[in-house]
């Protein structure tokens, strides 16, 4: 499993794929100085946990003008799909920076063939920095206050500033489920079942729990367990 969304089904022995994998191209237009590959591979021969391509329409808000600023943002970043490369203007990350399917893992059941999986849909949003204009930032910045400072990258001629690509409120700008959870037949490597992982109970605006458990999903980081008795 991958932060990038995607199962990569392999031999143990041998590391080659047993099903299929493809070098597919992908977006260009690194950071000055830095490149990138013109092709990744993609596990095309498993389910795909989330195909979403973002689009400016698809913006999602809270209120009317939470999502109406949420799209000049997107407007404002470079966006062309998975891979998109970070520069000096906006980028957004999708799947962001904790997937896709996060370090938690997956489970699977062997006598059934059923693999599940639990994965993520909230963007980042980043935006590469030259080392001098880092240094303006983190000086006349307020130490007690360490949202919006760059983290530095040591080494390299760049720092960076990254979170999740939230509106005003404090919300994804992209719409529910903003966590989801899956089956996977092992057999015919299809998806069998799949619905939001979790709900608003516990969040909301400005970081606000709304009380209202609407089963919108949440952002996910452990992985699942399979009892023998097939209980997830």
């Amino acid at each position: 499993p991958t932060k990038q969304g995607q199962i990569y089904l392999l031999d143990r022995r041998t590391g080659k794929p047993l099903a299929d994998v493809r070098e597919l191209p992908v977006p260009q237009g690194a950071s000055p100085g830095d490149w990138t590959s013109k092709t990744q591979p993609f596990s095309v021969g498993m389910p795909a946990f989330d195909t979403t391509r973002l689009t400016e329409q698809r913006m999602w808000g809270a209120t009317p003008l939470d999502q109406l600023l949420c799209r000049i943002k997107f407007r404002q970043a470079r966006y062309k799909g998975p891979y998109t490369p970070p520069g000096l203007t906006p980028s957004i990350f999708y799947p962001g920076f904790l997937g896709g399917i996060d370090w938690g893992g997956i489970a699977v059941d062997p006598e059934r063939h059923l693999m599940t999986v639990n994965w993520s849909r909230v963007p980042n949003y980043i935006r590469m920095m030259q080392r001098a204009e880092a240094g303006g930032i983190e000086k006349s910045a307020d130490k007690a206050v360490h949202v919006g400072l760059p983290a530095p990258m040591a080494g390299t001629p760049f720092a960076v500033l990254s979170g999740a690509f939230l509106s005003p409120l404090e919300m994804p700008c992209t719409e529910p489920p903003f966590g989801k959870i899956g089956v996977v037949d092992l057999v015919n490597r299809k998806m069998i079942w799949d619905r939001a992982l979790g709900t608003s109970k516990d969040s909301g605006p400005m970081g606000l729990a709304s009380g209202l458990p609407m089963p919108m999903g949440v952002p996910n980081t452990g992985g699942s367990m399979m009892t023998r008795a097939g209980l997830i």
